[in-house]
């Protein structure tokens, strides 16, 4: 019996602008990694950044917030990061997301 791959879309759970903004409840753990990742963003995300280098930022934080800021700078890491740069910025919900998370960031 062959085994085919079906095509599967991504769906997440619960879209990450809603946590970014504060308007969903958050369990004590993902409170933490949330400050973290906003913190990191006001510094480090500018008005002067074009789109793709801001999700970039974007990126790097939230995989520094979630997994240590370790495994951003492990080798191979930024072919992950620009992995998945890449998807957002061919996802038009997700680039739309990333564009108001970025225009509350910027400074």
């Amino acid at each position: 019996m062959s085994t085919r791959l079906q095509p599967h879309s991504y769906s997440p759970q619960k879209e990450f602008l809603p946590l970014i903004l504060g308007k969903d409840k958050l369990q004590k753990k993902d409170i933490g990694k949330i400050e973290l990742f906003n913190a990191g963003l006001q510094n480090e995300i500018h008005k002067s950044d074009s789109v793709e280098v801001a999700i970039r930022k974007i990126v790097r934080m939230a995989l520094a917030a979630e997994f240590g800021p370790s495994l951003v700078k492990a080798k191979g890491a930024e072919a992950m990061v620009e992995t998945i740069v890449r998807g957002i910025m061919a996802d038009n919900t997700l680039r739309k997301q990333a564009i108001i998370i970025i225009d509350k960031f910027a400074k």
